[in-house]
This record gives structure tokens, sequence and C-alpha cells, in this order.
């Protein structure tokens, strides 16, 4: 299952404040409705669970990320797509 983490930044990195995913879906049914092309894969970029932070309203947050495994990819018609962290041009709120 591929982990949808609202985040926002602190420092020079990526939190997530709560320390958990606010979702857990099979990637091929995030594609679509979070915009999410081969594209916006971000090398070099991760999330950091923000456990010792209490959880945020998605309006508080900045930024949506996929977090896609090996796993997530077996079998799907899509090609192109790897492992990693990828960007959604939406907002936690939308």
């Amino acid at each position: 299952m591929a982990g949808v983490w609202f985040v926002r930044r602190l420092g020079g990195q990526w939190i997530a404040p709560g320390g958990v995913a606010a979702v857990e879906m099979p990637f091929a049914d995030l594609v679509f409705p979070l915009d999410i092309g081969t594209h916006r894969l971000m090398t070099g970029e991760r999330v950091v669970p923000a456990t010792e932070l209490p959880a945020e309203a998605p309006e508080a947050l900045q930024r949506v990320f996929v977090a896609v495994d090996g796993a997530d990819l077996d079998g799907l018609l899509f090609t192109g797509y790897e492992p990693g962290l990828y960007d959604s041009p939406y907002s936690p709120r939308e």
C-alpha cells in the first residue's frame, strides 16, 4: 500500500506531524485523483515522521507526498513509475 503523507517544511526537512501517513491505499487508486505523474518523483527527498509532534489539521500543512515501494508497483499497467516519493500538485486541504 502506498502511503499518502501530509507534510510541512521544518528547516531542511519535510516532516509529518503525528508521525503516520494520512491514508494508505493501492498506488493505482491514487495516481489519477492526486495527479501523480512519473515526472513528480522527488529524488533525494524523504518524509520524516515527527512522532514527537502532535498531528495537525490538513489545512495547517503544506504538501501531499505519496510514498511508493516496489510492491506497490507489481502488476500495474502503468509504465515508468519507480519506487520513491512523489509530489502531488494538490494541497492537503484539497
